[in-house]
């Protein structure tokens, strides 16, 4: 939250967001929670929160869903009631993700799109426009249905390959923010790995320095990295870190350094 809970402190308030998520209290310590409207859940996104932040963070939404709320704001005369939901990222216009990187750092360096079997299949324009998992928008048709199951930053490459291929056990991820202490974490959480995905059960073993490794009890589909990998007990978040490598797979990979890592952190 940053200088708006730094601004909090300086008048000696509480701060109190639209976030959809319950603060509540976890084995001794302030906890966030998945909401009620579990549509609209944004905790996923809230894994860095601290104890000093949650010791005056109100979420006043957390038991609410959208329509009531839409209720209680035209109640009270709130000219925004029925504004229209927000979809996608709000600074990225049509959906187009591509267009936004260009517009920061220039174009990108074109690269080969790869069968997994070795197999050239066409020159595409810049990694930056696709995503581990991708179906859609691959542009090559063989007969077969591929998927994006590898990202190569250093040679520009893609390779696409069958849905098999983007299984995955063993994850790992730094640098870990933990919303509540790991001694009070049980053996055996569920793992977000992406912010519509339906977390799954897993346990954990801190490395030290920071990295955290993730063991799935089935496999999970479409790790990227860079992507938070949050961790729960239950309803309750514990905390997360950006994935830096699949351990294993169809398409084991490390990212680079971890520096960039820590660099999205300290700007997010």
């Amino acid at each position: 939250f940053g200088d708006l809970f730094e601004t909090a402190q300086a008048l000696d308030a509480d701060l109190a967001t639209g976030h959809y998520s319950k603060v509540l209290d976890y084995k001794g310590y302030r906890a966030l929670a998945r909401p009620a409207d579990r549509a609209r859940d944004q905790t996923y996104y809230l894994f860095g929160t601290s104890q000093e932040v949650l010791s005056r963070l109100l979420m006043p939404l957390g038991g609410l869903d959208k329509p009531l709320v839409r209720a209680l704001a035209q109640r009270a005369g709130t000219p925004i009631f029925s504004k229209p939901d927000s979809q996608e990222i709000c600074f990225v216009p049509e959906g187009d993700h591509g267009a936004v990187v260009e517009k920061a750092g220039g174009a990108m360096p074109q690269g080969d799109l790869i069968h997994i079997g070795g197999k050239k299949l066409r020159t595409h324009d810049g990694i930056h426009r696709f995503t581990i998992g991708q179906r859609r928008g691959i542009g090559v048709g063989t007969g077969e249905k591929l998927y994006v199951v590898d990202i190569d930053p250093k040679n520009q490459n893609v390779v696409v390959g069958p849905q098999e291929n983007l299984q995955v056990t063993k994850i790992k991820a730094e640098p870990l923010r933990a919303a509540v202490p790991l001694e009070v974490w049980p053996e055996r959480i569920d793992i977000q790995i992406r912010a519509r995905h339906r977390a799954q059960k897993a346990t954990w073993s801190y490395k030290g320095d920071g990295v955290i490794e993730f063991s799935f009890e089935n496999p999970v589909e479409a790790v990227a990295l860079g992507q938070a990998a949050v961790a729960y007990d239950g309803e309750i978040l514990l905390g997360g870190a950006m994935i830096t490598e699949r351990v294993d797979g169809g398409y084991a990979r490390k990212a680079p350094n971890r520096k960039s890592i820590e660099n999205v952190m300290e700007n997010a």
